[in-house]
């Protein structure tokens, strides 16, 4: 059986499971498969979640914020051609967390890296 996840906030509001599991099911039996948890203050979720740094230099918030916003932008793109590029620049963005500047360098150098060797 799957696990349940239910809010410990509003347990009225967690999901019955749509497989096999008995009608008479209450999110407050203390079933082992039901894992609780807390709920966030929102719901909603984001490309990017920009955490300062400690010791980070707050010079670089609006340069990291414009390079959010440039990451966030190339991401939402959809043509297919742009797929592998739209890949390649997630990478980088997984391997550089909270340091969407870092991520955009390194993308952009990896891109001419490839256009000089073509």
């Amino acid at each position: 059986m799957p696990h349940l996840l239910m809010s410990n906030d509003q347990p009225e509001t967690a999901v019955a499971p749509t497989d096999s599991s008995p009608t008479d099911y209450s999110p407050a039996d203390s079933d082992p498969t039901v894992l609780p948890f807390r709920r966030l203050g929102h719901t909603r979720l984001r490309g990017l979640r920009l955490r300062p740094f400690r010791g980070a230099n707050p010079d670089l918030e609006p340069l990291r914020r414009q390079a959010a916003s440039i990451i966030d932008e190339v991401l939402a793109g959809t043509n297919p051609e742009e797929a592998d590029v739209r890949e390649k620049l997630q990478w980088h963005v997984a391997n550089n967390p909270g340091q969407p500047e870092k991520a955009l360098l390194e993308h952009l150098r990896t891109v001419a890296d490839q256009q000089e060797s073509a």
